[in-house]
């Protein structure tokens, strides 16, 4: 072997191991966002009628925070849970009317759709929700 050959092997087997450094630690990068994370035009069926706020989750892999927004104004979510199947759930206590109501959601995100129900001392109540796509 000659010195040129030398240096020329030595040179591609450094390559060659940055190379492979390289892919292996690109899976150990940030954890990838949960998919619910985003604005959220959804729509509940309620004994009142349709209503129509804006579901708005942010956050990462380590915990999710939310608001609900409508006309009437904005309720932060509590007990936000994501799961990596895809279930999303979480609580928001409302004032209807003078009466504190606990509304308890789980649904499912499926890409740029969510469907699920609020629980509440009134039975179920469905709800859908569409990715707001910026």
């Amino acid at each position: 072997m000659t010195p040129t050959t030398g240096t020329l092997r030595n040179t591609l087997l450094l390559a060659l191991v940055a190379a492979l450094l390289t892919v292996a630690c690109s899976g150990y990068g940030a954890p990838a966002l949960p998919a619910a994370v985003g604005s959220w035009n959804m729509t509940i069926e309620t004994p009142l009628g349709t209503q129509e706020p804006t579901l708005i989750v942010s956050g990462d892999a380590s915990g999710l925070m939310g608001v609900m927004s409508s006309p009437q104004g904005d309720v932060e979510l509590t007990e936000m849970s994501w799961s990596d199947d895809g279930t999303l759930g979480f609580v928001m206590d409302i004032d209807a009317g003078g009466q504190s109501l606990s509304l308890a959601f789980s649904g499912m995100v499926d890409g740029d759709t969510l469907t699920g129900a609020f629980a509440s001392d009134f039975g179920d109540m469905e709800a859908n929700a569409t990715r707001v796509v910026e």
